[in-house]
């Protein structure tokens, strides 16, 4: 079927918007003005490469989560689309639903009892509780990819700095965690929340390297 002029005017109008665009089960919105770079790689695939201000994906699991696009790749019959801290996440061009993507969650109930055990107050148990959510959803993703065969001290680094900084950009768009002054945010963001996401870290990939 061909998309008509209209329609595809629609699309990236509603890309640009405060909406965003719906697309299965992402909804994609673009900053204005865009930083662009378009070219052809080795395999002959359409790359757009984002520069400044990256698009934003988001999607909704249990909790709704958000990713930043560094590119997308347009092949022959598939598109690969190339998120910031997470895998590349490919993609079809027809109907077919694409919630195979995010595969079957992990079990990570001994991280929950851990927390509850650690945190008998209320507010840091439930932050601990959201970090753990984002952690949880990130390695879901990152798990379906094959990342974790990769056991290299190497690797691990590096898939503990993007987990990290997965659950730091969802918690700081969190409306339900945002702080309610500057000094509080300042101690949220720089004392409390690192510690609480330390302790949560530790544990998850301990769950996922044993």
């Amino acid at each position: 079927m061909k998309i008509q002029a209209q329609q595809i005017r629609d699309i990236v109008d509603a890309i640009f918007s405060k909406m965003g665009y719906d697309v299965k089960n992402f909804n994609i919105q673009f900053p204005h003005p865009l930083d662009i770079k378009i070219v052809r790689d080795e395999k002959d695939n359409i790359v757009l490469k984002f520069t400044e201000s990256l698009p934003k994906v988001t999607w909704k699991r249990f909790i709704t989560l958000t990713a930043r696009i560094s590119g997308i790749s347009l092949g022959e019959k598939e598109g690969i689309l190339m998120l910031k801290y997470l895998p590349d996440v490919p993609f079809s061009y027809d109907d077919q639903s694409t919630e195979a993507i995010f595969g079957q969650s992990l079990d990570f109930s001994e991280v929950y009892a851990d927390i509850n055990e650690a945190y008998q107050d209320e507010e840091r148990r439930i932050l601990a509780n959201r970090c753990l959510h984002y952690a949880s959803e990130w390695a879901t993703i990152a798990n379906q990819s094959g990342s974790f065969s990769d056991t290299s001290s190497c690797n691990r680094r590096k898939l503990k700095k993007d987990c990290k900084n997965f659950v730091m950009d969802n918690i700081k768009n969190d409306s339900e965690i945002q702080a309610g002054s500057v000094i509080i945010t300042f101690l949220f963001f720089y004392v409390v929340l690192p510690v609480v996401l330390k302790f949560v870290l530790e544990r998850l990939f301990k769950k996922l390297f044993n």
